[in-house]
C-alpha cells in the first residue's frame, strides 16, 4: 500500500546572497563606540586618569567610526555590484587569490581564541574567493600593509608564521601585476575601489585607537580587583583573566 503521506520533496537551497557591507567593520565600529563611551563614563575618568590615560581618545574613536560609518553607507549605496567578470579579471581575481590564500591561513594560525577578531585584518570569512577582482585587489592591499615595515623603519604590525619575505614580495608582485594586467575599469569602480580601501585603513586605526583604551582600563582595573567586573565589561574586556595581547 502507498504510504498516505510521502516524504515532500526538499525545496532546492536558494544561494546566498553576499551582503556589500563587511559586518567585521560594522561590529567594529560598534564596539569601538561601546570602548569609547565607557571612558567618558564618570565613573570611570579619575581611575583612567590615575594611570595617564590619554583623554582624546573617544572622542578620536567618536570622530573616526562617524566618517568610517558614513564612507561604509556611501558606498553600499553607490558601488554597482557585478554579477558578471570578464575572463581577463576572472583569471586575474584568481592568481591574487591563490597568493593571499596561504597567507590568510598564517593568519588562522595566529589568531585564535580571544585574538581571533584579528582575523578581520585579513579578509578571513569574507569568500574573497567569490568577490570582484577590485574587492580581493583592495583586500591585498590590506594585507600587505600590515606585514611590511612602516614609516621610519617601524616594525610590522602582524609578523605570522611562515610568512617571510618572499612571501610578502610576490604579493607585492601579485598586486601589481595582476592590477596592470586587465582593462582599465570605469571612473565609478575606480572611486568604490579608493574608498573601499580607506574604509579598511581606517577599520585598522579604529581598531587600534579601541586597543589603546583598553589597555588602558585593564591597567586602570585589574580583573583581580573586587568589584570591577562590570567595569570591565564596558570596556569589553575578560572579566575572569587579564586582557589578551595582540
Amino acid at each position: 500500500m502507498a504510504d498516505p503521506t510521502p516524504t515532500p520533496t526538499p525545496a532546492p537551497k536558494t544561494k546566498r546572497t553576499r551582503s556589500s557591507i563587511n559586518r567585521g567593520h560594522l561590529d567594529e565600529i560598534k564596539n569601538s563606540r561601546a570602548v569609547a563611551k565607557a571612558a567618558i563614563d564618570p565613573a570611570n575618568t579619575a581611575a583612567l586618569a590615575a594611570v595617564e590615560f590619554d583623554a582624546t581618545l573617544p572622542a578620536q574613536i567618536t570622530t573616526l567610526a562617524d566618517a568610517t560609518e558614513t564612507s561604509i553607507g556611501k558606498l553600499t549605496g553607490t558601488r554597482a555590484q557585478k554579477t558578471e567578470m570578464t575572463a581577463q579579471e576572472t583569471t586575474a581575481r584568481d592568481a591574487l587569490f591563490a597568493v593571499i590564500a596561504p597567507i590568510q591561513t598564517a593568519a588562522k594560525r595566529k589568531f585564535t581564541g580571544d585574538s581571533g577578531k584579528l582575523r578581520q585584518a585579513y579578509f578571513i570569512g569574507d569568500n574573497l574567493a567569490h568577490d570582484n577582482l577590485h574587492e580581493v585587489q583592495t583586500a591585498a592591499i590590506a594585507i600587505r600593509d600590515r606585514l611590511v615595515p612602516g614609516a621610519n623603519n617601524a616594525p610590522p604590525q602582524d609578523v605570522l608564521p611562515g610568512v617571510k619575505a618572499v612571501q610578502i614580495t610576490a604579493l607585492s608582485s601579485a598586486i601589481t601585476t595582476y592590477a596592470a594586467n586587465i582593462t582599465a575599469p570605469g571612473d565609478q569602480s575606480n572611486e568604490n575601489a579608493g574608498a573601499l580601501q580607506a574604509i579598511v585603513a581606517n577599520i585598522g586605526k579604529l581598531a587600534g585607537l579601541r586597543h589603546q583604551v583598553q589597555l588602558a582600563a585593564e591597567q586602570a582595573f585589574p580583573w583581580r580587583n573586587s568589584g570591577v567586573a562590570s567595569i570591565r565589561q564596558s570596556f569589553l574586556l575578560p572579566t575572569d583573566r587579564p586582557m589578551p595581547g595582540k
